[in-house]
């Protein structure tokens, strides 16, 4: 028999999140993508406050999803690489480029010892990366599971999508007055915190079946992510600052908060874009 998961807790984190003193240090070479991956997981589990190093928490795993990872981070060392040649490269920057380091810094910070997965895809990897923790759940394997989205947009990418969008009829010319000019690098993240439990009960709703089909797309759409849907929509609007490939993660976290706000409701989320399509079942 399938255990049934729960949804214990979400947060949300955008870039500018002020990091508590007791991770300071521990955080002094991170780059911003894993120090907002810490804060979103850190919140989630309700780790404000410094977590007792005396025990490991074997049976929670970390699942981590990301479409283009510390984007940021590989740029810079690459500054490095071509400016000043392979033996002055930076070695910081290089084993921050990995697409692991956030998922490597939540366990060690939040000390989780369970089975840690980061999952990349152009797509909904939050969506993703939620479907292979609930897999693990219903088998039993975890008792709980950190799932994670973190995104970011580098100068460049923005670059890439302003002159795209141009192109597509978007913006105005160069040159010409913008009425939202383009954010020049966008950061955030999300995390959900689920528990496997039998029977289920709990504040939030339980996680119930996720469809998530997914298939090749223009590059344009994955710059500016123009006919990306999400019913029921409700009033969510995606903050200025969260990059366009958090939306969809965003707005199902704000779809479960207007559900759980309606005791004992269900909620059948949709995602539909030229990149495929996806459903979650949210059960009251």
């Amino acid at each position: 028999m399938k255990c049934a998961v729960q949804i214990r807790a979400v947060q949300a984190a955008v870039a500018g999140a002020e990091i508590p003193a007791h991770w300071l240090r521990s955080l002094r070479r991170a780059d911003d993508f894993s120090r907002l991956a810490v804060l979103a997981g850190a919140g989630a589990m309700g780790a404000e406050d410094e977590l007792s190093a005396a025990e490991g928490r074997p049976e929670i795993g970390v699942f981590l999803g990301t479409t283009t990872g510390p984007l940021e981070t590989n740029f810079r060392f690459l500054d490095t690489l071509f400016d000043n040649g392979e033996g002055q490269a930076s070695p910081t920057l290089f084993s921050h480029s990995v697409h692991n380091a956030a998922v490597g810094y939540l366990t060690r910070l939040l000390n989780l010892q369970g089975p840690a997965l980061t999952l990349t895809t152009p797509g909904w990897p939050f969506l993703a990366a939620l479907a292979e923790a609930k897999a693990a759940l219903e088998r039993a394997d975890l008792a709980a599971a950190l799932v994670v989205a973190v995104e970011e947009e580098s100068p460049l990418l923005a670059e890439a999508a302003a002159r795209l969008a141009v192109e597509t009829g978007g913006l105005p010319a160069v040159g010409e007055p913008l009425a939202s000019p383009p954010v020049a690098c966008r950061l955030g993240a999300v995390a959900w915190l689920l528990e496997a439990v039998e029977p289920a009960a709990g504040a939030l709703p339980r996680l119930g079946e996720i469809v998530l089909e997914e298939k090749p797309s223009d590059p344009v759409f994955y710059l500016l992510r123009t006919g990306e849907r999400f019913q029921p929509s409700g009033a969510f609007c995606p903050p200025a600052e969260a990059p366009r490939s958090l939306a969809a993660a965003l707005a199902l976290s704000h779809a479960l908060e207007e559900c759980s706000r309606q005791a004992g409701s269900s909620l059948h989320w949709q995602a539909t874009a030229p990149c495929g399509r996806a459903e979650v079942l949210l059960l009251g």
